[in-house]
């Protein structure tokens, strides 16, 4: 039945008008119910859809990962500095330790951390021995010098005496011949027998031969002395050298710094008895140092002396070049010095930890791809490309790698999308969903 407005009974009082004239019946119409049983059912079915959907999606993927977990990289071309990672120490490649040169009592004269300079006295030793040895040594070289003297000295009196007695025997050979032609003069005139002639040649040779006899001693006598001479200056010449040796060892108690640097550690107690050769100090030349690194064995082939490096510190990045290479392999590992190319920077410390990398080659026109832990959880055989809500494993080979890049010679392309985070979660699965 249809509903009736209420009507208000009139009013004589004038005042506001009511709507009441504005009003109008509304029939409820019939069919309402199956209207909204209509748009549940297609609700219902729309539901469905979605749930057969998204089934489909689930059931299509082996493994769901979220979005927000993962790392993701564009696949692009370049060129590929290949380079090695080091993390080493700083240390000095100019640290001298110094010795007791000879047993004593040694005085130091600095602490540990002082700053030094090349020829700077760092401690001294009391040796009496071999300051006796010095005075022994000096004395007998006074000794030694006086005895050539006087022999000199002697050598040369001799000879004045041998030259005296040549020059006596050449007088005799001129009053022999004096004689002789005397001798001849009287012979002529028949005033002296032939007996006394053959006298007077007889004499002119005997004098002949002993002015010959002197001249052959004096002249074996100065031979004599040469050599005699040469020998007494050797003798002085090596008790010389002793003495200069043990001064030299004297000057040496008194330990100077070889560098300019800092004082290191201490190996001694000040006013200890040592012995001779026991370590005493040493000294830390600080304007060159180097980077001491470890190198894994698999890249000691691959390190050669004389590569360029880079060392990074406080944000900066330094050339370098490999200094050393160890010969010998230790715990897997090759000892590996790089010292700084240009200048050193400032305010390094000793046992101060750096990273950097070694450069080997350049790979031009490459195809890169960021490095991650994907190619260490796959040893570089495959990757996940990123297809929509999807990931694709996709089998890949790798080239040459740096410690950023690494190149892709075959299965991805310029563009792709790879993820390259850690895909150990997945279990190797040919696809892996992404969800939000």
């Amino acid at each position: 039945m249809a509903i009736q407005p209420i009507r208000e009974p009139a009013s004589d009082v004038k005042g506001i008008r009511d709507t009441a004239a504005q009003d109008e019946v509304i029939k409820p119409r019939r069919g309402g119910r199956w209207v909204k049983w209509g748009g549940a059912a297609v609700i219902g079915i729309a539901a469905v859809i979605w749930a057969i959907n998204a089934a489909e999606v689930w059931l299509k993927a082996d493994v769901t990962v979220d979005r927000d977990r993962l790392r993701i990289a564009t696949v692009t071309r370049g060129d590929l500095v290949r380079d090695i990672p080091i993390q080493g120490v700083i240390v000095a490649a100019i640290k001298p330790t110094l010795f007791a040169p000879s047993a004593g009592r040694v005085t130091l004269e600095v602490s540990a951390g002082q700053t030094v300079r090349q020829g700077d006295i760092l401690a001294s030793i009391e040796s009496p021995q071999l300051a006796s040895e010095l005075q022994q040594a000096q004395a007998l070289l006074a000794s030694e010098k006086t005895t050539a003297e006087r022999a000199n000295i002697e050598a040369r009196q001799t000879a004045l005496e041998n030259q005296q007695a040549v020059d006596l025997a050449e007088v005799e050979v001129t009053a022999a011949e004096r004689e002789l032609r005397r001798a001849e003069k009287s012979w002529e005139y028949q005033v002296i027998s032939k007996q006394d002639l053959e006298e007077a040649v007889d004499n002119l040779a005997r004098a002949r031969l002993e002015f010959e006899h002197r001249k052959a001693d004096a002249a074996l006598f100065l031979e004599r002395r040469n050599f005699e001479a040469r020998t007494r200056e050797y003798g002085v010449e090596q008790q010389a050298l002793r003495v200069t040796e043990l001064e030299r060892q004297v000057a040496a108690l008194a330990i100077t710094s070889p560098v300019d640097g800092i004082v290191g550690s201490l190996s001694v107690e000040d006013r200890a008895a040592v012995s001779a050769d026991a370590p005493l100090l040493n000294v830390v030349d600080l304007s060159r140092l180097e980077l001491e690194v470890a190198l894994s064995q698999s890249y000691a082939d691959d390190v050669q002396v004389g590569m360029p490096a880079e060392i990074s510190y406080s944000g900066e990045t330094f050339p370098a070049i490999v200094s050393a290479i160890s010969p010998e392999v230790a715990q897997n590992t090759v000892a590996t010095r790089l010292r700084f190319a240009d200048i050193q920077p400032p305010g390094l410390r000793q046992n101060q930890r750096l990273t950097g990398k070694i450069r080997q080659d350049t790979v031009a026109n490459a195809l890169l791809l960021p490095r991650g832990p994907f190619f260490d959880n796959d040893g570089g055989r495959a990757a996940y490309l990123v297809n929509d809500n999807f990931l694709e494993r996709r089998t890949i080979v790798v080239g040459a790698t740096s410690s950023t890049h690494i190149q892709i010679l075959d299965g991805l392309s310029v563009g792709d999308q790879v993820v390259v985070s850690t895909t150990t979660d997945f279990d190797a699965a040919p696809q892996v969903l992404i969800v939000d």
